[in-house]
């Protein structure tokens, strides 16, 4: 611990240096972009910070969407998790605890239980990369924007973004106006959030203070009949502080501190079906002890004797310092975080302990170090470069407990613990750069030079008091040699833009992207894998080709905006589970291909009010991934030997379409009031969440959301009606063969549930001054 402080407060001294240094730098031309991009729009303009500089969207040669403070509230998204029911190119697989979750964009996305294998989807913070997937799923809390940057990424934001990066970037102090906003909502299931944001001027112009905090918590829908308790709700609150300081024309300080929990009693998956054989240690079949149960696609309940929890612990704090030399912009982004958790599931869905303990506790740290140079903007050659490191540290216990198919007397049980960790070291240089040469044409470069290193110990062991191994979640007694994955990279950017008007650009970029090697550190790592070399995941590379066009039309009345790419991945680092065996398995798949377009708009046709619309395209297929069959499958249906080759098949829960519309509509309606409407459809077509097997088929759905508000036409008080999923759609995030519920003629199937499956309303009341 004394390590990381030294370096967080070593990098804040080579910041607070540079600050010195551009405090007397008296030849500056420019203040260094102190202001929140928000405030930085003018008229209709969206702003992003995509290229790591302050650009109108409609500038920027990328293929990203913006997701407003607004867009987010008026559709009561509160967590990554929820970003496909407003980004189409976003996909969510669920999982039994935040661990297993993950993020797609353009259907590509890591979702793995291995300490030592990191999300190819990239969480940025306030310029802060977050390193572990699961320390990404938070409450949303004074959020300004969520820049959605499709395709490869690591040319300027590095680390785990080979398949793209989320952007998140939340409201900054204002220096000259003191403010404050809070909310208060309650809806079904007893969900009631708290909401408050002040933002106090310290020093006019020069110092400001804003602080921020939410309280959230909902019933769960799902019940336990064996007590009566009921499980997937929510129960979550975090605070965030920030101070902005601009002791000169040319310098800013911005200090940043957060803190969130989540104490969940989650994430328990309801049984859809069951195999009648299914029959346990003691004799008693699964279906007599499910024989309650409403089982199907709408089940709410479970009967468990286990427990299900997600206790879990996120805070950090980050330096940004910028400051001009020689009209240059100098950033350093200094930060040290911490995230801790704790769960444990009970995945054999029965009130037995065939395996009741299924637990983890996690702790990660990290330190970041980012240094940039950004030229001025609007000069013959604009470029940004910088250094990049990054240090994490992933420290983990799992332990397993149960009968499983032993008939053993009395107390006595099978079971493994699992101690391992993983340190990782991740050095980079990077640049950009955009040459004008003409006021029409531009060419683009980018490079980014990576070195890596992770070194990983692992240690099974059987569960104390345990009579011997659990076969398939742990195993014998196993100390690993020290694992270690080391490798450089040169990744980089090619590509060419044309401002062929004012209001029309067009664009075309070749990116090879990159994530590190991983290490395989599931519960079930043996010797064998070890010996033989396959405990360590070749990296994983991306190439993506993609042309884009740009337009504003009609006199700014029409925003349209189209992109088409073809995107490649060789050795992608995916997981799968084999119902069979009852475990996970790493490999490298041999190749993944992704190709499509994604069409944007936004059409203003009258005064208040604004139409918009996004539809993802997005044809998925993979090749030379060879996985267990699913349960019941056949020769003819491509099983041999309980292995099947899924070349040629779409990438599990990567729908082929998606895509949203949504409407806002506002008004003066007298006695100084102001009226307003928003409704939005969001749309995803046919998924499956296991490879050719019809049983974990999601149909296509919508999910139609709506809102009304009445508030003074000062802004101060607004009084908002809710409802989300109108219609009643309801749909899984996830579906899976149940737990020892399989044999040679098929399976049983679990799934997860989430509240945004079942029709809600509310209401909603804000106060701002």
């Amino acid at each position: 611990m004394n390590y990381r402080r030294k370096a967080f407060w070593l990098g804040t001294a080579a910041a607070a240096l540079s600050v010195s240094v551009g405090a007397h730098a008296q030849d500056s031309q420019s203040a260094p972009g102190g202001t929140a991009a928000g405030d930085a729009a003018m008229g209709d303009e969206i702003v992003v910070t995509a290229q790591k500089r302050e650009q109108n969207l409609q500038n920027v040669p990328v293929s990203v969407s913006v997701l407003s403070a607004s867009a987010l509230s008026d559709n009561r998204v509160s967590g990554l998790e929820q970003l496909s029911q407003v980004s189409p190119s976003i996909g969510f697989t669920n999982s039994a605890n935040t661990r297993g979750q993950g993020l797609s964009i353009r259907g590509i996305g890591t979702l793995n239980f291995s300490d030592g294998v990191e999300p190819s989807v990239s969480t940025v913070i306030d310029g802060v990369v977050i390193g572990r997937s699961a320390a990404s799923f938070f409450d949303f809390n004074d959020i300004e924007r969520i820049e959605v940057l499709r395709g490869p990424q690591g040319t300027l934001f590095g680390k785990n973004s080979s398949a793209g990066a989320l952007n998140v970037v939340t409201g900054k102090p204002d220096l000259y106006d003191s403010s404050l906003e809070a909310s208060a909502s309650y809806g079904t299931f007893d969900d009631v959030r708290l909401k408050a944001t002040g933002s106090v001027v310290l020093d006019q112009g020069r110092a400001a203070l804003r602080l921020s905090g939410f309280r959230s918590k909902a019933d769960g829908i799902i019940t336990n009949t064996a007590d009566g308790r009921k499980l997937n709700d929510n129960d979550s609150w975090g605070v965030r502080g920030k101070l902005l300081f601009e002791p000169s024309d040319v310098t800013s300080i911005y200090v940043i501190g957060d803190y969130g929990e989540s104490n969940r009693n989650c994430c328990v998956s309801t049984v859809r079906s069951v195999m009648p054989t299914t029959t346990y240690y003691n004799g008693e079949t699964r279906a007599d002890l499910l024989a309650d149960q409403q089982l199907g696609p709408l089940n709410r309940e479970v009967t468990i004797d286990g427990d299900y929890f997600n206790h879990q612990k996120t805070g950090g704090a980050s330096v940004e310092v910028n400051t001009e030399l020689g009209g240059q912009t100098i950033t350093s982004i200094t930060a040290y975080r911490e995230f801790q958790v704790f769960d444990n599931n009970d995945p054999d869905g029965v009130p037995l302990p065939v395996i009741s303990l299924n637990n983890a506790r996690q702790k990660q740290r990290q330190f970041t170090q980012e240094l940039r140079l950004t030229s001025p903007a609007g000069e013959p050659i604009e470029y940004v470069a910088g250094l990049y490191y990054f240090w994490q540290d992933v420290v983990s216990r799992t332990q397993v407990k149960g009968k499983l198919v032993v008939n053993l007397p009395g107390d006595l049980y099978l079971g493994n613990q699992v101690d391992r960790d993983i340190t990782t070291k991740n050095v980079a240089a990077f640049g950009q750069v955009t040459g004008h040469l003409t006021d029409s044409l531009s060419l683009i470069g980018g490079f980014r030079f990576t070195s890596e290193q992770a070194v990983a110990h692992f240690d099974r062991t059987i569960l104390p008091g345990a009579v011997a191994a659990m076969p398939s979640l742990g195993g014998p007694a196993y100390v690993a040699p020290t694992l270690k994955a080391t490798d450089t990279d040169l990744s980089y950017k090619l590509g060419v833009q044309y401002q062929a008007t004012p209001d029309v650009m067009a664009y075309f970029t070749y990116t090879r992207g990159y994530k590190g090697p991983a290490l395989n550190l599931l519960n079930n790592l043996t010797a064998v894998t070890v010996d033989a070399g396959l405990a360590v995941l070749k990296p994983e590379i991306a190439r993506n080709w993609e042309a884009g066009i740009r337009t504003t039309l009609f006199d700014r009345m029409l925003t349209l905006n189209v992109t088409g790419f073809y995107e490649t991945f060789t050795d992608f680092q995916a997981q799968t589970y084999s119902a069979i065996l009852t475990s996970f398995q790493l490999t490298n798949a041999g190749k993944l291909i992704t190709q499509g377009a994604e069409v944007e708009a936004i059409l203003r046709p009258a005064d208040g009010l604004s139409l918009t619309g996004n539809l993802a395209f997005t044809d998925t297929e993979v090749r030379g991934l060879i996985v267990s069959c699913y349960a019941g499958q056949s020769a003819a249906q491509g099983c041999v030997g309980g292995r099947q080759d899924v070349t040629g098949e779409a990438l599990t829960n990567a729908p082929k379409w998606a895509w949203t519309l949504n409407a806002n509509y506002g008004a003066d309606i007298g006695n100084d009031l102001r009226g307003s409407a928003n409704l939005s459809f969001t749309w995803r077509s046919k998924t499956l969440f296991g490879y050719r097997d019809p049983n974990t088929a999601q149909p296509g759905y919508g999910l139609l959301n709506g809102r009304v508000s009445l508030e003074t036409q000062d802004g101060r008080y607004r009084l908002s009606l809710f409802g989300k999923n109108l219609t009643n759609r309801h749909f899984a995030s996830f579906i899976g063969a149940g737990l020892l519920d399989t044999s040679a003629a098929g399976a049983g199937y679990t799934q997860l549930l989430t509240p945004d499956a079942f029709r809600t309303f509310g209401v909603e009341g804000t106060v701002r001054f």
